[in-house]
C-alpha cells in the first residue's frame, strides 16, 4: 500500500469539474442561508419595532372636542384643539391650542366663553424634581434601544453555536470520507492480489491456504468499506443540513467534493491563552448580553428612584384672545403660571420597587462575574485541547510513517519468497488502521480549533 491516497487523488481528477467544498464553503452558507439563524434575525426587527414604538411616545399629538348645548335655557357651541409635544430634553412637555366659546353661558360656565375669534393658548411644564433626570418614556426609550442591542447579540450567540457546530460536522464528514478512501483502497488491494493467488495455485507455485487467508482479508475489508460507507453517508447528510443551495435547500455532499487533504497543523504555534482570555471577554455574545441586561436594569433603578422623589412641577401659558365680547371679563392677553406639588406619604410602592431592582442588579452583577470566569476556564481548557490534539496528531503522524515503511519491507520479503502472505495481510491492516486514526485525529485537532475559536469568539470573524 505505498500511496494510501492514490485511489482518493485518482477520483479527485477524474471528477474535477465538481469543485471541492472548503469549510469556508460551510461557514458561508450557514451565514447566508440556515434557517435558524435567518428565524433568529427576526428578532432584530422585533427589537427595532419596539424602539419605534417607545418613540412614538414622543409623538406630536392632536386632540379636538366638540360640544354643544341646544336644547336647555342656555344654548352655545364650544371647539377646542390643541397639540402636546414631549421632549427628552428635562422632561418638558409644550402645548399649543385654539378655542372657540360661543353662545349664552350660565354664570358658573363663563369661563367657557371666548371673544368672537376665539383665543390661542400655548405653555410648557417643567419638572423640578420627579421625572426631570428620567421618566418612563426615556426610560422606555433607553431600555429599547438596549434591547436592539440585546437582540444583535442574541443572534450572534446563535451564530456562534450553529458555526461551531457546522465546522465540527465538516470535519467529520472529512475524516469519515478519508476513512472510506482508505478501507476502499486496501480492498482493492487484496481483490487485486486475489487473482494472482488464485493463478499461483491452479499453477501449484502457491498452497491453496494463501488464497484462502486472502479472500478472509478481503471479507474482512469489505466488511470494514460498508462500515465507512454508511458512516460516511450519515456524515454527509448531517452536514446537508448546513450545506444550502441559493435556494435554501439542503445539499448532500459526495465523495468527489471532499477536500485534497487536511491542513498541515503539526507546527501552529500555541495560542496566547491570556490574551485570548482577554478578548473572549469582549467578543462573547453571552457576556455582551449580560452586560446589555445590566444596563436595562440599571435604567429600572433610575426609574425606581426617580418614583420615590416628590412631584413638582412649573407650568406657565399665555393666553390671547381677539374679537368682540363684552360679556369676557378677562384678557385679552394673559400669563398664567403655577407650581404643583405631588407625594405620596409613605411612598411604599416605589420604595418596593426600588428594592426589588436593586435586588435584580446584584443578581445580574453576580451571574456576570461568573459568566466570565466560566469563559476564562472555556478558553484555558479549549487550549489545553488544541494542545492534547496536537500532539496526538504528530504521533499518528509517525505511527502512520513507521507503518508504511513496515508494510513497504514485509511486501519486498513476501516479493522474494521470504515472508507470508499472512503478515503482510497484518502490516497493510496496521497501516490502514493507523491511516484511520490518523485522519479522525485530523478531525479532532480541527473541532478543538473550532471550539477554542467558539471560546474566545473568534469563530464570528470566519
Amino acid at each position: 500500500m505505498r500511496h494510501l491516497f492514490s485511489a482518493m487523488l485518482i477520483a479527485a481528477s477524474l471528477h474535477a469539474q465538481t469543485p471541492a467544498i472548503h469549510v469556508e464553503d460551510i461557514v458561508e452558507s450557514v451565514r447566508q442561508r440556515y434557517p435558524l439563524l435567518l428565524a433568529a434575525m427576526a428578532d432584530r426587527d422585533i427589537a427595532q419595532a419596539d424602539v419605534l414604538t417607545a418613540e412614538g411616545q414622543f409623538d406630536l399629538t392632536l386632540r379636538s372636542r366638540l360640544d354643544t348645548d341646544s336644547i336647555g335655557f342656555y344654548e352655545n357651541r364650544r371647539f377646542d384643539s390643541w397639540v402636546e409635544q414631549p421632549l427628552s430634553f428635562q422632561g418638558m412637555s409644550f402645548y399649543s391650542g385654539y378655542r372657540l366659546g360661543d353662545g349664552a353661558f350660565a354664570p358658573y360656565d363663563g369661563k367657557l366663553a371666548t371673544r368672537s375669534l376665539g383665543e390661542i393658548r400655548s405653555g410648557f411644564r417643567l419638572p423640578l424634581l420627579r421625572d426631570r433626570e428620567i421618566d418612563s418614556r426615556r426610560g422606555e426609550l433607553s431600555k429599547a434601544k438596549i434591547g436592539r442591542k440585546i437582540a444583535d447579540l442574541s443572534v450572534d450567540q446563535q451564530r456562534l453555536v450553529v458555526l461551531q457546530t457546522a465546522v465540527s460536522r465538516y470535519w467529520s464528514w472529512v475524516a469519515l470520507g478519508r476513512r472510506l478512501g482508505i478501507t476502499r483502497e486496501v480492498l482493492q488491494v487484496a481483490e487485486a492480489r486475489q487473482k494472482l493467488l488464485e493463478d499461483g495455485v491452479r499453477e501449484g507455485q502457491l498452497p491453496r491456504i494463501e488464497a484462502i487467508d486472502n479472500q478472509r482479508a478481503i471479507l474482512q475489508r469489505r466488511s470494514a468499506a460498508v462500515e465507512a460507507e454508511r458512516g460516511f453517508q450519515q456524515s454527509s447528510i448531517e452536514l446537508s443540513l448546513f450545506y444550502r443551495n441559493s435556494s435554501g435547500s439542503p445539499v448532500v455532499p459526495t465523495m468527489e467534493q471532499l477536500p485534497g487533504r487536511f491542513p498541515n497543523s503539526v507546527a501552529d504555534p500555541p495560542p496566547d491563552i491570556e490574551a485570548d482570555i482577554k478578548t473572549a471577554l469582549q467578543r462573547r455574545p453571552e457576556i455582551g448580553r449580560l452586560e446589555a441586561l445590566a444596563d436595562q436594569n440599571e435604567v429600572d433603578v433610575r426609574l425606581a428612584r426617580n418614583g420615590t422623589k416628590p412631584a413638582v412641577s412649573v407650568v406657565a401659558g399665555f393666553v390671547s384672545e381677539s374679537g368682540d365680547g363684552v360679556s369676557v371679563r378677562r384678557g385679552p392677553q394673559e400669563f398664567k403660571a403655577g407650581l404643583s406639588f405631588d407625594l405620596p406619604l409613605q411612598n411604599r410602592s416605589a420604595r418596593g420597587k426600588l428594592a426589588a431592582v436593586q435586588a435584580r442588579a446584584r443578581q445580574v452583577g453576580i451571574r456576570l462575574n461568573f459568566l466570565r470566569d466560566q469563559t476564562a476556564a472555556e478558553v484555558k481548557d479549549a487550549a489545553s485541547a488544541v494542545a492534547a490534539a496536537q500532539e496526538r496528531l504528530r504521533l499518528l503522524g509517525d505511527e502512520v510513517g513507521v507503518s508504511r515503511e513496515l508494510e513497504e519491507a514485509e511486501r519486498t520479503r513476501f516479493d522474494v519468497g521470504d515472508g507470508t502472505l499472512f503478515m503482510l495481510n497484518l502490516r497493510e491492516q496496521a497501516t490502514m488502521d493507523a491511516a484511520v486514526r490518523e485522519a479522525l485525529a485530523n478531525a479532532d485537532y480541527q473541532r478543538a480549533l473550532a471550539s477554542y475559536e467558539y471560546a474566545t469568539g473568534a469563530l464570528l470573524n470566519r
